[in-house]
C-alpha cells in the first residue's frame, strides 16, 4: 500500500509542476515575432515606395532601426518598430509569421 502512494504523490509532483510552468510556455514573445527581419523590412520598404515622401522617409528610419535591433538578438523589440513603420505608411496590413 506504501509503494502505490508514492507512485500517486509522484504523479501528483509531476502534475503540479507541469501545471505551474504552463502559464509560461503559452505567453512567449518569441510567437509576436516576424519569421525573418529581411523579409519584413523588404516588405516594409516595399509599401514605402507608394506611400508619401514623409511618411517613407519615416518608416525607412524605422526599418534601419528594426534591424539594428534584430542584429542584436531582439526580434520581438524588432517586431514593435517593424509595426511602427507599417503604421507610419497607414497600412493594416501583416505578415503571417511562418515557422
Amino acid at each position: 500500500m506504501t509503494s502505490f502512494r508514492i507512485i500517486t504523490d509522484r504523479f501528483t509532483m509531476l502534475g503540479l509542476a507541469m501545471a505551474a510552468t504552463l502559464p509560461f510556455m503559452a505567453i512567449s514573445p518569441v510567437k509576436a515575432a516576424p519569421a525573418s527581419c529581411a523579409v519584413e523590412a523588404q516588405a516594409v520598404l516595399a509599401d514605402a515606395a507608394n506611400a508619401d515622401k514623409d511618411a517613407a522617409a519615416r518608416a525607412a528610419r524605422l526599418v534601419r532601426v528594426a534591424e539594428k535591433i534584430c542584429a542584436e538578438g531582439n526580434r520581438f523589440e524588432a517586431a514593435k518598430k517593424f509595426a511602427q513603420a507599417r503604421q507610419q505608411l497607414g497600412s493594416n496590413v501583416q505578415l503571417a509569421a511562418t515557422r
